[in-house]
């Protein structure tokens, strides 16, 4: 995942490094600059494609999402961005240990389907809630990183991320799966450990 502010450039060679090992699918959610939202998801990856959305969406903020498959289909009911709620999106990299009652759904589909949105039914406002994103920082393991985008209220909340890197402006989830020939990878560096607030 790449979290890329307004106005901050997402280098080609980025998407094409990312795509070589991150084929099964694409995806972006965000703000334009003119405050419109904006939410695309794609079973295959076109860097090519991908690329002129993200020329074309400089002055946008936008959290940009190439799947590599862990569990679950190549298929459109596991690309990303997911719909939480109404105007609540999720991003997800890494693996969460779920029950997986249908297997040819991911993990990040199961996290959704069976647990945030129930939630976001069961109690309107909760997943926008900072006391609810501080859980999530607290309880997500740092091997998990999330992208939370709240349409309606236009912020983005990262979960974990100190398990990712800062590039250049960007913030991207994880240099792992990035062909280091085309976009040679700066180091992430240790992960720090979080700062407790006081009451």
């Amino acid at each position: 995942m790449i979290h890329k502010p307004a106005g901050i450039a997402v280098p080609d060679t980025l998407i094409e490094a990312a795509a070589i090992y991150n084929a099964d699918g694409w995806g972006v959610m965000g703000r334009t600059a003119s405050g419109e939202t904006v939410v695309e998801r794609h079973v295959a990856v076109d860097s090519t494609r991908a690329m002129t959305f993200l020329r074309r969406h400089r002055d946008s903020e936008l959290a940009i999402h190439l799947r590599r498959k862990t569990y679950g289909a190549v298929s459109a009911c596991n690309a990303h961005p997911f719909k939480i709620d109404r105007g609540i999106y999720l991003m997800h990299n890494g693996s969460f240990d779920l029950p997986i009652g249908d297997p040819a759904h991911s993990d990040t589909w199961h996290l959704v389907h069976e647990i945030l949105r129930p939630l976001a039914h069961g109690y309107p406002g909760l997943l926008t809630d900072r006391a609810f994103t501080r859980l999530l920082d607290s309880v997500v393991p740092v091997d998990n990183r999330l992208v939370l985008f709240d349409a309606v209220g236009q912020v983005f909340h990262i979960v974990n991320r100190g398990a990712g890197i800062d590039y250049l402006g960007l913030w991207i989830s994880s240099v792992r799966w990035l062909d280091a020939r085309i976009f040679p990878t700066p180091s992430a560096g240790p992960v720090p450990e979080p700062i407790a607030e006081s009451a």
